[in-house]
């Protein structure tokens, strides 16, 4: 299984077609084909559907976005979080990638004849229907964690059990890169309560995101060279990305979930010193997911301690 990151949703709508058509066409032999798309609809999914359909070489388009277990779910065709359309929530008007459509037949291109658009509000629902379809070989899937682990079975039949953590010792970094107001209220929670490091950037727009970005993880990586640290926790895919870049971190070994849509990982860095990674989506989880991500950590490595200053 190989998966590929192809950090479309900030690029032009252009160059974020052209790079999907390049990378879909280069898997275009592998039995299954997967292209995600962001569970609340956000980034250039129109474009980016039809040049990885016309590069992927199937005869059928399978569009289902719902990831039941984090709240997104399809009902008559309509993206919802948390029952409320997409676009009426605070990814409507998220200040970087807002969501511009709720019905996903809006982002279905007139190119493409035969699409089959799934609605789940449960993921059993999405499992039962991923599973009916014959010769998976034909299809180009396209949707998010949900569907990932509805194919999941048909890639991965035997369950393997999660990886021990092993012993780590070192402090945590919580790093909130998303302006998303719930990463914010999150990271409230966190500070309130627990004696983290917390990085977080803020909550209203800049006139430079990528410029804080990188400002942000540039802060995160010097935080990180210091071996007092044995953990790093980031809200948004962006925010974690750019720290492991600066850390010069290209491999990782995932290990379990902290909870739906919140991996947990190990890498190594430099010198071979090991440091737990966990990132979620600025909007996944309750407003007790960073401090319940911290606590887990805690009590799952008793070494991993506050180290006193």
């Amino acid at each position: 299984m190989l998966g590929v990151d192809s950090g479309s949703r900030s690029l032009p709508e252009r160059q974020a077609a052209e790079t999907a058509a390049r990378l879909i066409g280069q898997l275009a032999s592998c039995s299954i084909l997967y292209k995600t798309v962001d569970s609340t609809l956000r980034g250039h999914v129109k474009a980016e559907l039809e040049a990885s359909f016309e590069a992927s070489g199937r005869k059928h388009l399978v569009f289902a976005p719902a990831f039941p277990a984090a709240g997104r779910t399809t009902v008559g065709g309509v993206q919802l979080v948390n029952g409320i359309p997409v676009t009426e929530t605070a990814y409507g008007r998220d200040p970087v990638h807002a969501a511009r459509h709720s019905a996903l037949a809006d982002l279905v291109p007139a190119s493409i004849a035969r699409v089959t658009l799934l609605d789940a509000s449960t993921q059993d629902e999405l499992d039962a229907q991923v599973a009916s379809f014959p010769e998976p070989e034909t299809i180009l899937w396209v949707g998010s964690p949900g569907m990932a682990s509805a194919l999941a079975p048909r890639l991965l039949p035997v369950v393997r059990p999660a990886s021990e953590l092993g012993p780590l010792s070192g402090d945590i970094l919580v790093v909130v890169g998303s302006a998303n107001s719930r990463s914010h209220r999150q990271g409230d929670r966190l500070a309130d309560a627990s004696g983290v490091t917390l990085l977080r950037c803020p909550e209203a727009r800049e006139h430079d995101p990528a410029a804080l970005l990188g400002r942000l993880s540039r802060t995160a990586a010097e935080t990180l060279s210091s071996p007092l640290f044995g953990a790093l926790i980031a809200t948004g895919g962006d925010t974690m990305e750019a720290i492991l870049d600066r850390l010069g971190v290209r491999t990782f070994e995932v290990l379990q979930e902290l909870e739906p849509g919140f991996p947990l990982g190990r890498v190594e860095l430099a010198g071979g010193r090991a440091l737990l990674i966990a990132m979620k989506a600025g909007g996944f989880g309750d407003e007790d997911a960073l401090l319940n991500a911290v606590a887990h950590l805690r009590a799952s490595l008793p070494h991993l301690e506050k180290v006193p200053s």
